[in-house]
């Protein structure tokens, strides 16, 4: 798949299957502190994790979309850019979207926390819809995540999980 960033100008981003997992890892760790994603009541590594890169024109890494296929969901753990606003995460969210539609899925899950506001901007430009709040849901996931922050991004207490689908 090969998408263009914002500008008119820009070269294309290259969108393949990542198989580089200690990347992939260090990438979550250096972004969340750690390299776990929690979604459906369970921690999930990388490692576990089916990976697509991101790479600009030049070969350079601009990012990785970390997902699983589950039943008729696809799940999207996360998606990491190494530096934002070159169109790198829409090119992976798009291929993420693009290979669950070919597996037949129903609808593509994200999670995100109260205090991202980027993400939730993020996924709804991309026709994601909010479908389930869980109030105190940061807490639970404490449990897997201890070094989970409680302060969040913009000052804000980190303490909500907001789910969102897009239909597929």
């Amino acid at each position: 798949m090969t998408a263009r960033p914002k500008t008119d100008d820009a070269a294309p981003i290259s969108v393949i299957p990542y198989l580089d997992y200690e990347t992939a890892r260090s990438l979550l760790i250096n972004q969340w502190g750690d390299d776990a994603l929690v979604f459906g009541g369970k921690a999930h590594t990388a490692s576990e994790m089916t990976l697509k890169a991101a790479f600009s024109a030049d070969g350079k890494l601009g990012g990785v979309a970390y997902y699983r296929m589950n039943g008729m969901v696809a799940l999207l753990g996360a998606i990491v850019v190494t530096d934002g606003g070159r169109g790198m995460g829409t090119a992976l969210f798009n291929a993420v979207a693009d290979e669950a539609r070919a597996h037949k899925m129903k609808r593509l899950r994200a999670i995100t926390t109260n205090d991202n506001f980027e993400a939730m901007a993020f996924f709804q430009k991309r026709g994601m819809r909010f479908m389930s709040m869980f109030p105190g849901g940061v807490d639970a996931y404490r449990a897997f995540k201890p070094g989970l922050r409680e302060l969040g991004f913009h000052g804000i207490s980190c303490r909500d999980v907001f789910e969102l689908e897009l239909d597929l």
